[in-house]
């Protein structure tokens, strides 16, 4: 590789060009903290400083149009014209989301051409990740992925973006910012617990495997953990996760704030353990229960009287 300005040479990134490490927000993140890289890597450091990715995709237009026209996230550009994606995934990943973002545009317009009360009165496109997946054969992890690395907001704050223009409040967003919230306090609570346990530096977070995002890893004993709000929080994406972990590390669950489930030992250690009980003896009553709720059933439950004693019991 012919080195430039934009040429790493150090860290996970070397022998890469900016653009690989710019995608990585994480990373960027914490370079932008040390003292050594500000003082080596000045013209990098202020590349990452000024870097704004969603200034390369869209087109930029005048203030004095319509809603329609001036939205920025409606004036995403044709992917010919960008030049930021290293990754073909990021390619796929972006028709697919300004196809779906063209789609509510072309539906806000024809409601206006049609005279409708309230052009801005849409729904939200019904299941479009399953429709990412089954179309493109990626999975819904790449995709949200993508989204981090370029800031592009979601879907659902596109369509709350749209129904405030037409003065209707999107209770289907606040859920989901509420939900949103509520899980990046949960992760980040966890976090300071682990870095704790494990002495900070060896814990990795948002770490990637086989096309999967896993909340944080603890390399030296190979563990991945993730974290869930609740016991009801596990579906058919979480299972594929759990499988693709199984490959290589040993998963641990991490649940609420009070629970934490190691696959292998098969043990479920709590500081709340009648609220475990009473959910495992309903298992066989749910309709439609869980691969973890049918594991659950062979697990032992073990008592702790604090939350970093039953991280020491795995």
């Amino acid at each position: 590789m012919e080195l430039t300005q934009d040429s790493i040479t150090f860290g996970k990134y070397k022998g890469k060009t900016i653009l690989d490490l710019l995608r990585d927000k994480t990373y960027c993140e914490w370079l932008l903290k040390q003292e050594w890289f500000i003082q080596s890597y000045e013209y990098l450091y202020k590349k990452i400083k000024d870097y704004d990715p969603l200034s390369h995709l869209i087109e930029i237009k005048s203030e004095n149009q319509t809603f329609i026209e001036n939205y920025d996230i409606f004036n995403l550009r044709d992917i010919s014209t960008i030049t930021i994606f290293t990754l073909d995934s990021d390619k796929v990943c972006y028709n697919f989301y300004r196809e779906t973002i063209l789609n509510l545009k072309n539906r806000i317009q024809t409601r206006i051409n049609d005279n409708q009360e309230n052009p801005y009165d849409i729904k939200a496109p019904q299941k479009w990740l399953k429709i990412f997946e089954e179309s493109t054969g990626m999975s819904r992890e790449t995709f949200k992925e993508f989204m981090i690395a370029y800031n592009l907001p979601n879907i659902t704050t596109v369509v709350e973006r749209i129904k405030c223009e037409g003065g209707i409040e999107y209770k289907g967003s606040k859920s989901f910012k509420i939900a949103k919230n509520r899980s990046e306090e949960q992760e980040k609570w966890w976090e300071m617990i682990l870095k704790s346990h494990y002495s900070g530096e060896n814990i990795g977070v948002q770490y990637k495997y086989n096309e999967c995002i896993f909340d944080f890893i603890h390399i030296p004993n190979m563990i991945l953990f993730e974290c869930k709000l609740g016991m009801k929080d596990f579906n058919a994406e979480q299972y594929k996760k759990y499988t693709i972990s199984l490959e290589k590390y040993k998963p641990v669950y991490l649940i609420g704030k009070d629970c934490v489930i190691d696959i292998k030992k098969q043990t479920l250690n709590t500081i709340n353990i009648q609220k475990y009980k009473e959910y495992i003896e309903k298992i066989p009553c749910l309709k439609s229960p869980s691969y973890l709720d049918l594991l659950l059933l062979s697990f032992s439950l073990c008592e702790f009287n604090t939350i970093q004693d039953c991280i020491i019991n795995i």
